[in-house]
């Protein structure tokens, strides 16, 4: 039964949207040819059965032999009853981040199909499909702070504006000097949507000629406005380092970690070139040619008990004024605190 269905998904992808149309001998022989043993009777029979219960909007032409086979122009999705539970478990696990990463509009198509799902996998206590889906799931990194929400309109203008490649106007939160002002920017450029840490982000240009690229919480925009005119796209963007800072300088670098560094636990690496050596004091010497940035410096920094950077010397100096930093900090805190109670 698996391999009959396999094998009708596979014919039904033969077939064209009407006006086009394909018969039923061609479509044997582009089955055969993907090592599908199947004759014409077979493939007319279960064409005309399909027709017939009115399933996946198969349209026959009957007005000459051999009939043409197409699928209706206005037909939109699948058949929800014949929904097994490899796509009921598809759908119910796309349902949970459909609105963040699918546009509006395909998120209401396929509400139905989400419904089916759930309907399907909860038919049976002891399926393993259900048991499959309450027990797997990707979840966010959690944080120890949270953001404001971002207005659900704001996300959906955005949204149409990159589907259809439109200019949009809105006014962003930016702070300077401590103060927090809301500009007003136009035109912008949506090149795509991203979440980073749990926040949804789009990444945008401003203007005709400006090159560089942005990337916002969309919580920090407000009155967005969809313009008419057309969005300027490049052929060089990358949704994943949009918004990241510039690689400038690779630096060879050198830590000592101990070995009760997660890091270490988790045999981690920071580059494709990394060497791990173990040393005769239990540490461990990690070696690799990574870019010297933002992120890279806060995540050793969130090692700072376990790791100590040897090199580049440049790298090891900004850590060593840091902890000179925070320890003034704290002492002087603490004295003060200690004369104040006095």
């Amino acid at each position: 039964m698996q391999t009959n269905i396999q094998r009708q998904i596979a014919m039904l992808e033969q077939i064209p949207r009407h006006p086009r149309r394909i018969t039923a001998n061609d479509i044997t022989e582009k089955l055969n040819n993907r090592d599908y043993n199947v004759g014409l009777r077979t493939v007319q029979r279960e064409l005309k059965a399909m027709h017939d219960m009115g399933l996946f909007g198969l349209v026959m032409d009957d007005r000459c032999k051999p009939f043409g086979w197409s699928i209706a122009a206005c037909w939109r999705g699948l058949n929800l009853t014949l929904m097994d539970q490899h796509m009921a478990l598809a759908f119910h696990t796309l349902k949970h981040s459909a609105s963040q990463l699918l546009p509006p509009q395909s998120v209401k198509q396929l509400t139905p199909y989400f419904e089916r799902a759930d309907q399907v996998l909860g038919s049976d206590p002891d399926n393993p499909w259900l048991y499959w889906a309450c027990r797997v799931a990707q979840l966010p990194e959690p944080l120890p702070i949270t953001y404001e929400d971002h207005d659900p309109k704001a996300l959906e203008i955005v949204q149409d504006a990159l589907l259809n490649k439109r200019q949009i106007a809105c006014e962003i939160q930016r702070f300077i000097k401590g103060k927090s002002y809301w500009i007003d920017y136009r035109p912008i450029n949506p090149e795509g949507i991203k979440i980073s840490g749990g926040v949804i982000m789009l990444a945008f240009t401003v203007g005709t000629y400006h090159t560089k690229r942005y990337a916002k919480p969309i919580n920090l925009m407000r009155n967005i406005r969809l313009l008419d005119t057309t969005a300027v796209t490049r052929d060089d963007f990358d949704i994943e380092l949009s918004g990241e800072e510039s690689k400038t300088t690779l630096i060879a670098l050198e830590l000592q970690l101990s070995p009760s560094a997660n890091f270490i636990q988790r045999n981690a690496r920071l580059s494709d070139d990394q060497q791990v050596e173990r040393l005769a004091n239990g540490y461990y010497r990690v070696c690799a040619s990574v870019y010297d940035t933002p992120k890279l410096r806060e995540f050793l920094w969130s090692m700072a008990d376990s790791v100590e950077v040897i090199a580049p010397q440049k790298l090891r100096n900004h850590f060593s004024r840091l902890i000179s930093k925070i320890n003034n900090k704290y002492h002087n805190a603490t004295t003060e605190f200690v004369a104040a109670v006095s």
